[in-house]
């Protein structure tokens, strides 16, 4: 099964990130005698609370002598200091899930110095990034920050159930996890985690079984209804699961099956920013079909599909539902819909846009997989694994055609099989390019008044078997 639509769900940037590194050890004061003149010196120590198992505080004595701290307990930095000297003890580094503050961080060195308090608090974390173990299942949390593009690990999520991993979501709340996935028997399992303070996954409730598998999932627009997508889930084929989500757990509980039309085989579910709606593609009969949602939660087509390019892979929205996109695997294009109050689908005024640049040749050609659009819906970028390339675009606000930045490309250290953009205007923004086969993760800022791409760099992150990156989930 293929690994369907990424997700960093990303709500309000929060606390601040961090790094990693080992403890410490006490350092006794001592005496130095120098040309006959006796020189005491002394250790600048104290203790650290809070931390959160596996995270580190990184701490300065004088904006310098680093030492990371990575468990509760005593500290005493490397370097003594001679009596009559000042000491200012100070947080460096965040940890990725907690604040640290710091109290009788400062004086005068008279004696060993052991009452510096660090104080650490876990904080709710919302600039989550989830990427999921394709082997296992298991979720790998990290915090990201939208100004450097820096991944820091978070606590260790639990295990998922075994094996083939599909799909994961965030809810827009940043408070709950979704993920598909087989267990060792070979049934696929909706699981529930919660999201708590510091990042802290933890499973919640108990899985359940999708009939006839799952490959994809998404939260409609109010996160009321959790929809899986199943290729024989329904009496005669592929099939639309509704399922009711807890407002207070977060726990889906099954409401209803969709059971597609002969001769439909959709691989992915997208749901609308602003409307009731759902869309599938259909690469086998290259079209987009749109489902309306009731009051209920249960789907049922609106119109008939409407066509895309060759081999339709991946799906965007601008976030005011204006515009929608497609990117075409087979023929190199992207097919550019003008989207109605209702959710449904035309073809743009200018309804197609070319992927490939002339003079521009990778090992296998173009191919287009992924697709993005920046907060401000002003840029959008085609992630190409077989050029290894991500194309540049501006939109038009005007029409929703496509228009080449003037660096109509740029290379990607990862082969950018899903595409993430996360931040905004004012935080920054930074749009990730992830590696399903290698899990190599790459990183960009985004120029907010060009759209233009920089800073490429391969994270030093890498993820177990691949998978999407969850941020921003289509529609949330």
């Amino acid at each position: 099964m293929q690994i369907k639509p990424m997700a960093l769900v990303i709500a309000a940037a929060c606390a601040a990130l961090g790094g990693c590194g080992g403890g410490s050890s006490s350092s006794p004061s001592s005496n130095t005698n120098t040309g006959g003149n006796n020189t005491a010196t002394y250790a600048v120590g104290g203790q650290v609370s809070g931390l959160l198992s596996g995270e580190t505080v990184q701490l300065l004595n004088n904006n310098g002598d680093a030492l990371p701290v990575s468990a509760d307990g005593s500290f005493t930095f490397p370097t003594a200091l001679a009596a009559g000297s000042a000491y200012n003890v100070t947080v460096g580094t965040q940890p990725a899930g907690a604040s640290c503050s710091v109290s009788s961080g400062s004086g005068t060195v008279a004696a060993a110095v052991s009452n510096v308090a660090v104080t650490c608090s876990p904080v709710q974390m919302k600039n989550i990034a989830l990427f999921l173990d394709e082997s296992t299942g298991t979720l790998q949390p990290y915090s990201y920050d939208v100004a450097s593009g820096q991944l820091s690990a978070l606590p260790a999520a639990p295990k998922g159930p075994g094996k083939a991993a599909d799909a994961v979501l965030i809810d827009a709340s940043a408070t709950h996890a979704y993920t598909l996935g087989n267990n060792s028997a070979g049934a696929t399992q909706l699981s529930t985690f919660t999201i708590g303070a510091g990042g802290v996954i933890a499973a919640s409730g108990t899985p359940l079984t999708v009939t006839g598998g799952g490959v994809s999932m998404v939260l409609d627009k109010s996160g009321q209804y959790l929809y899986t997508l199943g290729l024989t889930g329904g009496p005669t084929g592929p099939a639309i699961t509704t399922y009711q989500v807890n407002a207070s757990t977060g726990q889906p509980g099954l409401a209803n099956t969709y059971t597609m039309p002969a001769g439909q085989i959709p691989t992915q579910l997208y749901a609308s920013p602003t409307a009731e709606v759902l869309y599938a593609l259909n690469p086998g009969n290259t079209s987009v079909s749109t489902f309306s949602i009731a009051t209920t939660g249960n789907v049922s087509p609106t119109g008939s599909p409407i066509a895309t390019g060759k081999a339709p892979r991946a799906m965007a929205m601008t976030s005011d539902g204006k515009y929608a996109y497609v990117a075409n695997q087979g023929d190199e294009t992207v097919s550019i819909y003008a989207v109605a109050a209702d959710g449904t689908l035309s073809a743009a005024t200018t309804p197609t846009a070319t992927v490939d640049v002339p003079g521009i040749t990778g090992p296998l050609g173009a191919s287009p997989v992924s697709i993005a659009i920046d907060p401000s819906n002003h840029y959008l970028y085609v992630g190409d694994t077989g050029d290894q390339l991500i194309y540049q675009f501006q939109i038009d606000p005007t029409t929703g055609a496509l228009k080449r930045l003037p660096t109509p490309t740029i290379a990607s250290a990862a082969a950018p099989k899903q595409l993430s953009i996360v931040g905004d205007s004012t935080t920054g923004t930074v749009l990730y390019a992830t590696d399903t086969a290698n899990g190599a993760v790459s990183a960009w800022t985004v120029n907010s008044a060009t759209g233009q791409l920089s800073g490429s760099k391969l994270s030093s992150v890498t993820v177990n078997a691949g998978q999407a990156l969850v941020g921003p989930a289509f529609g949330h």
